[in-house]
């Protein structure tokens, strides 16, 4: 059976190595079909976290030890779940009302001394002779680049190209928004279901799959839940670290806006090891209508930030709430971005965490057979 069994994923794969083109169309139109299932699971997991929270803090057990009351019972998992909803709800506003008042006076000051640019920029054009001759050389003139680009409007080709990308871009836009959607309200019945759907899941791999089967996939479950949970809680918990050591030290330097920005790294941070880049960017953006200077100081702080947050904090934070170890955590991201973008970074981690649990027990079940027989769990035999 295990010979007939390697023959036929050996086959399969060659099948799928020879074919490679059929499988990545099946594979990207299963993807699109599952994806909100899959939006769905992962927000599940993510407010799986502060929701259980939440419920444990509220409907305690009573101190006599007995169970809680029916009504608490009844009321327990709605009142947390809808908590949940608006806690995220209230935090994504508030992000907003603070962000965005800042970046539209940065965009009114842009567009307020963009002609001052413009005017800046000839005036250095004209007094630079190597310049002057550069233009002089590529015959560009206001006549022409307006010629020009009538020109390309007046191109079929030109306007049916942008008419087919304006189309795609904008489908992509209404899909992802109704898939997100779709995903909310898959995520709102598992997190409300969640037992239940575990027992049902339970019982079908009972019914179908082999005993010690069966067990294996409940471990692997299991220590997949907790250490999702476990890089949900140290990612926030090291997004708050690296806002707070962001805005204090701004505070010190001097750098304004540094409450806002310090908000908007932290939350650029659950996005691993790159999301504090991405504040940065937009922190400097806001910086440099104030200051050129100050902008570029701020980079650099935020370079030397990064990388003692990178090196230091993060995979000592988001490593041990997780059970992996510094250097395997760095691994993660990276394979997990060259493979997944963004996403792949941010499951890479659980998911190598989950792989590395059970390399080792598995590890060191094999190194202590060698040594002496005992009993072997079953999920490990």
């Amino acid at each position: 059976m295990q010979t007939l069994t390697i023959v036929f994923a050996g086959v399969l794969l060659y099948w799928g190595l020879t074919n490679y083109k059929v499988v990545e169309h099946w594979l990207s139109l299963g993807a699109e079909i599952l994806s909100s299932f899959v939006i769905g699971i992962l927000l599940a997991l993510i407010l799986n976290v502060p929701m259980s929270f939440i419920e444990r803090s509220l409907f305690k057990p009573r101190k006599n030890g007995k169970p809680r009351g029916k009504l608490s019972e009844k009321l327990a998992r709605p009142v947390s779940l809808t908590l949940t909803f608006i806690g995220c709800l209230a935090a994504i506003a508030a992000v907003c009302a603070l962000l965005i008042p800042q970046l539209k006076s940065t965009a009114k000051q842009l567009y307020d001394q963009l002609p001052l640019f413009i005017d800046k920029a000839f005036e250095i054009a004209e007094n630079n002779s190597q310049l002057n001759e550069m233009l002089n050389e590529a015959e560009l003139s206001a006549d022409k680049v307006i010629n020009t680009i009538i020109k390309k409007l007046n191109n079929p080709s030109f306007i049916s190209k942008t008419l087919s990308g304006t189309i795609n871009i904008a489908s992509g836009m209404v899909s992802g928004t109704v898939n997100f959607v779709i995903g909310i309200v898959f995520s709102i019945y598992m997190l409300a279901r969640k037992e239940t759907l575990k027992s049902q899941l339970y019982a079908i791999c009972s019914a179908y799959l082999p005993d010690k089967l069966v067990k294996k996939l409940a471990h692997i479950g299991n220590l997949s839940k907790s250490t999702f949970s476990g890089f949900i809680s140290g990612q926030g918990l090291e997004a708050c670290i690296l806002g707070t050591l962001c805005a204090v030290g701004m505070k010190i330097f001097g750098f304004p806006y540094a409450a806002a920005i310090g908000v908007l790294v932290a939350v650029t941070a659950f996005i691993p090891i790159v999301g504090a880049f991405i504040g940065t960017g937009i922190g400097a953006f806001l910086i440099l209508m104030s200051s050129l200077k100050q902008a570029l100081f701020f980079i650099l702080f935020m370079i030397i930030l990064q990388q003692i947050e990178g090196n230091l904090i993060y995979p000592r934070v988001v490593g041990k709430s997780v059970g992996l170890p510094s250097l395997w955590v760095l691994f993660a991201i990276t394979v997990g971005g060259n493979i997944g973008g963004i996403l792949g970074m941010f499951v890479a981690v659980p998911i190598c965490s989950v792989i590395y649990c059970l390399l080792r027990d598995s590890v060191q079940y094999r190194n202590e057979m060698k040594k002496t027989v005992g009993d072997v769990p079953e999920w490990l035999s």
